[in-house]
């Protein structure tokens, strides 16, 4: 059993969930149900106004049902007319989804354990904040939970068995070759250099691409349909489907359907250098122990700026220094929509510091502890 498991009585959970970020927002409260449910017993239901991003993630969802039992977790569309229902024992409102109002009315009659799980940031007030409880004009307490890679905060969520799996599936070529199989793909080059690129739309993907294909070495991209395949077409000037593989130079470019949350791990693993965006895919990022760069989800009043700072001061701060500045700068540019082909060249260079400094960022998250584990210790001590 892993360490991060902390037992804990049955509970009923009520996880509300409204879809901003594509499939972000509703990625991580799926993968904490299934966390709670799967290595804690606990019986989960998953409320979610956007029902289809789900599916996207879990193809066995049925979008003709308003309520259905998948992966033992109840699922139910959050609608406008929402309906009176029993209050969970524990209840997460992710990222300040604002509950319905009649549901926060039945709460006041029997006060759950109400949590407000954040979003993700590494500055450093977020410690202050972190597992403390707030109370609310209707007289309830409110508790609000960081996920970071600050001490003393939630810390990153997985499941009890995800780096054995991980582990597993790198340990063989063969798994890697009937993952390719499986999608479609031709069977990686040998000695290639492969890349997952899951981003929102970003203009420098087109320059990216130029020094790729210009590369000494062979490139294999892995783009999965997403809001990057737009910006992928502007470059080929032509339309890009799931199944489509085209060369230019050096680089070639494979077009993969989205994937399910299992099957992107995969995808994660069986890479070099993953690009990610937002919180989930950056997330895992961290746990499949590669190089990774991070598109963080770009807000109009420009403050995740300084939450990219702050992430990468704390992820940086023990990486060569001269791994660490090109590690910076390809990250900044790669937010600022333009790249230089000497930043791709000073990542390279620093290509062992980065791999070494990326495995040896999982046995720190470790330390933190889990967050499903993290969150669970703060209920058990709130009963």
């Amino acid at each position: 059993m892993s360490p991060f498991l902390s037992p804990l009585p049955p509970f009923r959970w009520d996880i509300f969930c409204r879809v901003i970020d594509n499939f972000g927002d509703i990625g991580v409260c799926w993968r904490l149900a299934n966390i709670l449910q799967q290595d804690y017993q606990q019986t989960v239901r998953l409320w979610v106004d956007e029902p289809q991003a789900l599916a996207a993630l879990e193809p066995n969802l049925n979008l003709n049902l308003s309520q259905q039992t998948l992966r033992q977790i109840e699922v139910c569309v959050w609608s406008d007319d929402f309906a009176d229902t029993q209050v969970a024992d524990v209840v997460i409102e992710a990222f300040g989804c604002e509950l319905p109002s009649h549901y926060i009315q039945a709460m006041q009659a029997q006060p759950p354990i109400w949590i407000n799980l954040e979003y993700f940031s590494a500055e450093p007030w977020v410690q202050g904040f972190h597992a403390m409880p707030s109370k609310q004009s209707n007289g309830l307490d409110k508790t609000f939970f960081f996920p970071s890679i600050l001490p003393n905060t939630g810390g990153l969520m997985r499941e009890a068995d995800l780096l054995q799996r991980r582990d597993t599936f790198s340990a063989n070529q063969a798994n890697h070759q009937a993952w390719c199989k499986q999608w479609g793909l031709a069977e990686p080059l040998k000695n290639s250099f492969k890349i997952s690129i899951f981003s929102y739309e970003n203009k420098a993907i087109e320059y990216i691409f130029k020094v790729w294909s210009q590369s000494s070495m062979a490139i294999e991209v892995y783009l999965p349909q997403g809001r990057l395949l737009t910006s992928a077409q502007d470059y080929f000037d032509r339309p890009l489907h799931a199944g489509d593989c085209l060369t230019q130079g050096n680089m070639t470019l494979h077009i993969l359907p989205f994937l399910p949350q299992i099957e992107y791990d995969k995808l994660q693993w069986l890479c070099d250098l993953n690009f990610v965006r937002g919180e989930e895919s950056f997330v895992r990022a961290q746990w499949a122990a590669k190089p990774f760069i991070w598109h963080i989800y770009p807000t109009d009043d420009e403050a995740h700026w300084d939450k990219l700072h702050a992430f990468l001061t704390v992820y940086s701060q023990d990486i060569d220094p001269n791994a660490k500045t090109a590690l910076i700068e390809f990250m900044q540019g790669w937010n600022q929509q333009t790249l230089r082909a000497e930043q791709w060249s000073a990542l390279m260079q620093a290509w062992p510091h980065l791999c070494q400094h990326a495995q040896d960022w999982v046995i720190y998250l470790e330390s933190l502890g889990e967050l499903t584990s993290n969150l669970v210790k703060c209920v058990k001590s709130k009963v």
